[in-house]
């Protein structure tokens, strides 16, 4: 991937550099600047190496909630670049990079149209990160289907969509990819589970891990990278997408084509995860928004000894409604979550089960500054929390208010 972007940035611009340039100008950055104040009860976060759901655990506080920058130069007419950088404080590298891969779209010729991208990217699932450099607009807490996107389902790869009019103005597209560095993906889904929170992978960090079983603390350590390349295999993704008027509607199939069983110094694995993804979003009327997500798939780790040392079945899915005010919006969010182990389950148990609730509503002050306040409440059973000394199931609640500044 590092000799792959610059090589493309490069070619682009000399394909047409004097066509609509654009590298430096106010209209080629954007970005979000988010100061939050929180109270949380309940269990330990995650993000302190505790089995917790949510970003913030027990206790209140301030945060630099995130500090996001998108440049996005214009290298000629067909030919655009993105790059992403992430102040993040509860990520391992507090200022990393986020996304960077070029685009391009050649000017259209007839009814069907081609775009293209390569580089260091997040393939196209989500339906909630709408702002500059995959950030939310509408609440300040994804659903657990797209924290779990935002942690282990970036990609460093190449992908190409080709889209067509049909009659009646509806539209039909499909997308192919392949990637490299997504080897660790299903890695946290199955130690800590599925969480609600609004990190990020980034290109050098990674994520921390709960207590895990005396079957496994031997074999992974209490760490995973998101971006790492173990097993040399090429994975891929395919997706489809058809609208009409107010309905979009999407499939998403993934495949990271993990072995199983390459390794490297620190003893994180190569893991086999894939996943279908559906998604829906339907404009009720000019105001109110519906959409919802659901992901089915299975991640496995190890050697056959004679079972697999991982094979977890998980889903999830959400509903989401948000309606307009003025400038502003509400939104109100049902999560279910859960996750089936198949494996070694007296003596590693992974499985897990919940569901949480997210009201948000977001409100103009001025130009490019809104406050967002949301409530999220999580209930969730986890049999390997008594590793940690705890009870299996967990009741949280999280009060966040935000003042977000957008450029």
């Amino acid at each position: 991937m590092r000799p792959l972007l610059p090589g493309l940035l490069a070619a682009a611009a000399w394909s047409g550099a004097a066509q609509a340039q654009d590298l430096v100008s106010r209209e080629t950055f954007a970005g979000v600047v988010d100061v939050r104040a929180y109270a949380a009860d309940g269990e330990e976060s995650w993000v302190d190496d505790a089995y917790g759901k949510a970003r913030y655990g027990d206790g209140a506080g301030l945060d630099l909630g995130e500090a996001t920058l998108a440049w996005r130069p214009r290298l000629n007419w067909e030919w655009d670049a993105t790059v992403v950088a992430q102040v993040q404080p509860d990520q391992t590298n507090g200022v990393d990079l986020g996304e960077a891969f070029v685009s391009y779209r050649p000017v259209p010729r007839g009814p069907v149209r081609l775009r293209m991208r390569a580089g260091l990217y997040y393939p196209e699932i989500s339906l909630e990160h709408e702002g500059p450099g995959w950030t939310l607009v509408d609440t300040l807490t994804p659903s657990a289907i797209n924290s779990w996107v935002g942690e282990e389902v970036k990609v460093a790869g190449a992908e190409a969509t080709v889209s067509g009019e049909l009659d009646g103005g509806r539209t039909l597209s499909a997308t192919a990819g392949g990637f490299w560095l997504g080897d660790t993906a299903g890695t946290l889904l199955t130690f800590r589970g599925w969480a609600m929170h609004d990190l990020r992978s980034t290109a050098f960090g990674r994520f921390p891990l709960p207590p895990l079983s005396p079957f496994m603390a031997t074999k992974q350590p209490r760490f995973t990278t998101s971006l790492l390349e173990l097993d040399d295999n090429i994975g891929w993704y395919a997706r489809a997408e058809w609208t009409s008027g107010p309905v979009r509607l999407n499939a998403l199939y993934y495949d990271n084509m993990g072995d199983l069983i390459s390794v490297n110094s620190d003893k994180e694995w190569s893991w086999d995860t894939r996943f279908w993804a559906l998604g829906a979003d339907v404009w009720v009327s000019d105001r109110t928004r519906l959409r919802a997500q659901a992901v089915s798939g299975v991640t496995l780790m190890g050697y056959a000894t004679p079972e697999v040392w991982i094979d977890v079945e998980y889903r999830a899915a959400y509903l989401m409604l948000t309606h307009t005010l003025g400038d502003g919006a509400v939104s109100g969010r049902l999560d279910v979550f859960e996750t089936e182990d198949n494996t070694w389950q007296a003596i590693d148990p992974n499985q897990e089960d919940g569901w949480a609730l997210t009201a948000a509503w977001r409100h103009p002050l001025r130009d490019r500054l809104d406050l967002v306040l949301e409530a999220l409440h999580i209930e969730s059973d986890r049999p390997s929390r008594v590793t940690a000394g705890v009870s299996p199931e967990q009741s949280q609640t999280v009060v966040q208010s935000a003042l977000r500044f957008r450029f």
